[in-house]
């Protein structure tokens, strides 16, 4: 068969077609994802690399970056994002673990229903439902105030989004609460793959409730547990839509974390080039995030 010709295999059924006819409808997307991905990332460096005020280019090489490491605002915001990366992993990520284990057992009924009704947050905006809990956060007539009153424990009743000292916490509510159906669903989709023959093995082996979950089904999905983590992170890092409804990064910078403070240094302050520094360094972050992810899973696999 000539080298020219691509395979295509579709079901059992087998056939070439020539590499010419191929090419367009790959390039096609490729040319769509490097001006949507790459093109910009390519722009965000160049852009670092310059002191651009409203769009006046003057070259300072990696002088945005020098003045990073000495920015507090950015290490605070920074501080801020690994709070909401472990909030994340504690509150949406292990909670899903447990209930998709649960629902997988048998001790929670009516699975499709629940999946159904976990998920439903994760597809309303999250200004919405940032918005819905800034109602529920105020501090006179809010949900949460009143309540505690109600219960005759008014001496615990809050400023929520004012308070320097609880305001991350404020924050994370919404995101765990808002992400925990997502990871749920991916993680049930796991377990629904695991061939229903080992599961029955393990239980008449006696492997049952949560040493079924930690010995059988926590390493037959550990890919799907990497690939959840990974979103997480990522999600945790670019953070913003709720941090800027809920709080715009205040009070002060209190809660601000790196996307906001971009987002402050480019379109309030036309810093372009401090920000898009910024936006370099969430891009180097996750990657690094990932990257130490999956040495610890490669180190875990070598090790069993």
């Amino acid at each position: 068969m000539s080298k020219r010709n691509t395979k295509v295999q579709s079901g059992s059924t087998v056939f070439y077609v020539p590499t010419t006819r191929v090419l367009p409808y790959f390039a096609i997307p490729f040319i769509l994802y490097l001006f949507a991905c790459f093109i910009p990332v390519i722009g965000a460096v160049y852009y670092s690399l310059n002191n651009t005020f409203n769009f006046s280019f003057t070259y300072v090489g990696f002088g945005n970056y020098r003045k990073l490491l000495s920015d507090p605002i950015f290490w605070h915001s920074l501080k801020n994002n690994f709070i909401i990366m472990f909030v994340s992993a504690m509150f949406q990520f292990v909670p899903a673990v447990i209930i998709a284990s649960m629902m997988t057992t048998g001790i929670v009924k009516g699975k499709n229903f629940l999946q159904s009704m976990y998920f439903f947050p994760s597809i309303v905006s999250s200004i919405v439902i940032a918005n819905v809990w800034k109602v529920m956060f105020a501090t006179r007539g809010g949900i949460i105030n009143n309540l505690l009153i109600t219960m005759g424990l008014s001496a615990y009743t809050q400023n929520w989004l004012a308070d320097p000292g609880i305001i991350m916490t404020t924050v994370s509510i919404p995101l765990a609460w808002q992400f925990i159906g997502y990871y749920l669903v991916i993680i049930s989709s796991g377990i629904s793959n695991i061939d229903n023959s080992i599961l029955e093995m393990a239980t008449i082996d006696g492997a049952t409730g949560y040493k079924r979950t930690i010995h059988i089904i926590l390493p037959l999905i550990k890919n799907m547990l990497v690939v959840s983590l990974v979103i997480c992170i990522s999600g945790s890092i670019k953070i913003f839509d709720q941090v800027y409804a809920l709080t715009l990064g205040g009070p002060g910078y209190a809660s601000s974390v790196l996307a906001m403070y971009a987002y402050n240094k480019s379109f309030v302050e036309g810093n372009f080039g401090y920000a898009s520094s910024i936006s370099v360094s969430m891009l180097v972050i996750s990657f690094a995030m990932i990257i130490m992810l999956n040495v610890a899973k490669r180190m875990v696999r070598d090790d069993a």
